[in-house]
Order: structure tokens, then sequence, then C-alpha cells
């Protein structure tokens, strides 16, 4: 199996952009948009974190599928 450090990557970016957009937005100049942007692109970073993961499982199982379907026609022979 791959290893995922892509995905782990992406979430540990998406809750640092989360965390410093939050500061910035509420702390350092709330009249500032750019705490938002950070907020959002944390937010794009987990999502696109969530889908590379839901591709991995995916194929994982649709592999485990092939595997079992191979395995059941040995048998049959």
């Amino acid at each position: 199996m791959r290893s995922r450090t892509l995905e782990k990557l992406l979430y540990k970016a998406a809750i640092l952009l989360v965390i410093i957009g939050a500061f910035v937005k509420f702390i350092h100049s709330p009249d500032s948009d750019f705490g938002l942007y950070l907020i959002l692109a944390g937010h794009v970073a987990g999502v696109a974190a969530i889908l590379l993961y839901m591709k991995y499982e995916n194929n994982k199982e649709s592999q485990n599928k092939l595997h079992s379907e191979e395995a059941n026609q040995y048998e049959n022979n």
C-alpha cells in the first residue's frame, strides 16, 4: 500500500490555515478579509484531503474485490 503522507500534510495545513485565519480575523485585524480567506483556504485543503482519502479507500476496496473474485474462481476450478 502507498503511504498517505499527502493526505496527512493537507490535514495539517488545513488545521494550521484555519487557526491562523481565525487569529488574523478576530484578534489581529477584524476589518480585514484576509483572515476569512485563510479560513476558506483551510476548508478547501481539508476537503481536498478528504477526497484523496476517499479515492484511496475506493481503490483499495476495488482491489480487494478483484482479489476476492480471483480467489473464488481459483476455488471453483
